[in-house]
């Protein structure tokens, strides 16, 4: 994943889907779904039928994803990738159902919330892992059901901290913390390095790149395939010696269910096996979110060229 993959599509159509999205968020509670649809779909559509590279990039998704698991039952088609593209739109309309209230708690289903539970009592801060999977931002605002837990959301672009404070508006909540990450200095890794002392938690989406063209990188293996991500998450967690959890929010047809499970413990490793476990920690983190890839095949949402040329 270069510069010139997502994060150069991401500079480039940014400005315009804030705007979007903030538009369609006021449809949204002027004339509640119907309105909301109306607005939507069409846009989806232009961009389904008039961006290819998105397109290619659902479909070598679906492809892979067939590869890996073929007990799935679907047929990767062009069909199927605009099915593709209608859940991501389906998700984003869930998120503003969350933020503003409007969700019944009991279609929220919450799995590994005693592990979450059982860390915040000894206040134990770490590292929340989370992917463009299911509902994140959801996700952050369910955790508020967990009141001791405190979460700073590391954001890498400007018009992702952008949409994501469009959603908290939408609920009044300032209980998620949201952190614009250029570049990871020695200012900002002591800042969170304080934070997390303090037993909160970093949440930081693992499965992209940032947008710096220096991050340093992983090669994993992900749905039967070598993958690049970052190495900054596992390697802060490395570094501040704290757990890594993965966290995932997904649709079912009896609500959404969101699961944490943990990566690895806090744990002091030797210089001279700090590489392998680096390598070893991203592979668990690839391994997990090709799981729950496999729980719910359209809603991994990443629209961009991810795996590495053979």
């Amino acid at each position: 994943m270069s510069k010139s993959s997502w994060s150069a599509q991401t500079e480039r159509g940014g400005r315009m889907a804030f705007w979007g999205m903030k538009s369609m968020f006021a449809a949204y509670r002027l004339g509640g779904r119907p309105l909301f649809a109306l607005i939507l779909y069409p846009v989806l559509a232009w961009f389904f039928v008039f961006g290819p590279s998105a397109r290619r990039a659902s479909l070598h998704y679906l492809r892979q994803l067939k590869r890996a698991a073929p007990a799935l039952k679907f047929t990767p088609s062009l069909r199927l990738s605009w099915q593709h593209y209608l859940s991501f739109a389906d998700t984003t309309l869930d998120k503003l159902r969350v933020w503003s209230g409007q969700f019944n708690p009991n279609q929220v289903h919450m799995h590994g919330q005693a592990m979450m539970q059982a860390r915040l009592a000894q206040r134990q801060g770490g590292i929340m892992l989370t992917a463009h999977l299911g509902n994140t931002e959801a996700m952050q605002a369910l955790s508020e059901h967990i009141s001791e837990l405190t979460l700073n959301v590391l954001v890498y672009t400007q018009h992702a901290q952008q949409f994501n404070r469009i959603l908290a508006a939408q609920a009044g909540t300032h209980s998620v913390r949201l952190i614009q990450v250029e570049d990871l200095n020695a200012a900002l890794a002591a800042d969170l390095s304080e934070r997390v002392a303090r037993g909160e938690w970093l949440v930081i989406a693992a499965d992209r790149v940032p947008v710096n063209t220096h991050t340093r990188t992983l090669n994993v293996d992900f749905l039967g395939a070598p993958a690049a991500l970052p190495l900054g998450p596992h390697l802060l967690a490395l570094l501040m010696q704290c757990p890594l959890v993965f966290a995932v929010c997904l649709k079912a047809a009896d609500g959404l269910h969101v699961y944490l499970e943990t990566l690895s413990e806090a744990q002091t490793i030797a210089r001279a096996a700090r590489q392998p476990w680096l390598q070893q920690s991203a592979q668990r983190y690839a391994d997990r979110l090709a799981h729950y890839c496999q729980l719910a095949p359209l809603q991994w949402y990443n629209f961009y060229s991810f795996w590495l040329p053979l």
